[in-house]
């Protein structure tokens, strides 16, 4: 079965924010926090659960800092979830055992092996902490950028024609349901700066709607109008955000039910897709006199494109330091974990998760 990828959330100028809260909210669900130093096991043990449940419909969450390691699944049928609640996505019982429950995988760490590579360790740390601060740094340039980019194309948008075409859009491909409860507006992480540079996980099958902006303004404006339509129109929404913005506008939007998912594409991702629906380019919504006329207005976008793309690879770049630093950390704990332990652990676990509902 296949399973829907997103990242829990993404490295941004603040620090590290995700939309997670949703699940975690939801006090139907099982939660199982895991609590745990780096090389302790915890993706390791979200894999496990996640291959034990491979015919089950589930979310499962990368960490955008390793986009080959987990930070959460959710399996949907049993509505278990289990989260990394580490930093820097901490997360903390509400309803201790009743709803949630910490796993400490630091209990299998024998703490006198690490003790004797204490300075290792400490030095390797700041190190790391370091490399993120320069990631922050170039995210905070990032933003700024952006923020002119869209200062400059919303002085240029016809915002009039655009809403016009939007709601067209919508009630053209989007059927009203009879029920009147509005449908409910989720925010799920699709897009993040990685090590791999600026990512994303598109759904498989959906009919996908390419928006192609440059300039950012009108897709975003577009999604903005369309999130509220769909809504209205009765139907459950899921929306990703660009982090990478202090606007976080939507970037990314799906309709499950209808099985529809509209992708922006625009100097920050720079993306493409072999196979769409349709796509639409927004330039026809830029007063073509206030923008393309402009030298000066023209000039001043160019150059915020390419110094947002440069100040990306500079993140990437420094994601990637922290990465090699993070697995010289990890050698360290791996080297002091009781495994056979963890093992015991994973299979407490899965059985737990298998009595669930």
């Amino acid at each position: 079965m296949s399973h829907e990828k997103y990242f829990l959330g993404s490295s941004t100028s603040s620090g590290f924010v995700t939309p997670v809260s949703e699940i975690l909210s939801d006090t139907s669900n099982t939660v199982y926090i895991l609590k745990g130093t780096a090389g302790s096991g915890k993706s390791t043990l979200m894999k496990k659960i996640s291959e034990a449940f491979a015919e089950s419909p589930q979310e499962i969450y990368y960490c955008s800092a390793d986009p080959y390691s987990l930070d959460a699944v959710y399996i949907k049928d049993k509505k278990a979830v289990i989260i990394d609640g580490t930093a820097p996505h901490c997360v903390d019982p509400v309803y201790p055992k009743a709803v949630e429950s910490i796993v400490d995988l630091g209990a299998y760490i024998e703490t006198s092996k690490l003790r004797a590579a204490k300075e290792d360790v400490i030095s390797l740390t700041e190190e790391y902490s370091g490399c993120h601060k320069r990631c922050r740094l170039c995210l905070k340039a990032v933003s700024s950028v952006i923020e002119d980019i869209i200062t400059a194309a919303n002085s240029a948008l016809d915002a009039e024609k655009l809403s016009a075409f939007a709601d067209k859009f919508i009630r053209r491909i989007v059927p009203k349901k009879e029920a009147k409860a509005e449908g409910k507006i989720m925010r799920k992480q699709r897009a993040a700066i990685t090590m791999d540079g600026y990512a994303a996980f598109l759904p498989e099958n959906d009919r996908i709607y390419l928006l192609n902006d440059e300039n950012i303004a009108a897709a975003a404006e577009f999604l903005r109008i369309a999130a509220l339509n769909i809504a209205k129109r009765g139907y459950d929404i899921e929306i990703s955000q660009c982090y990478l913005s202090s606007d976080k506008f939507i970037e990314y939007l799906t309709v499950p039910e209808l099985g529809i998912t509209f992708i922006t594409s625009n100097c920050i991702n720079s993306l493409s897709v072999d196979k769409f629906e349709k796509q639409i380019s927004f330039k026809r919504f830029y007063k073509k006199d206030e923008l393309t006329d402009s030298t000066a207005l023209r000039q001043r976008v160019r150059f915020a494109k390419k110094a947002c793309a440069e100040f990306q690879k500079e993140a990437a770049a420094a994601l990637t330091d922290a990465k090699i630093i993070h697995d010289k950390i990890e050698e360290h704990y791996i080297s002091a974990a009781d495994f056979d332990g963890l093992n015991r652990l994973s299979y407490k676990l899965i059985s737990d998760i298998k009595s669930l509902g």
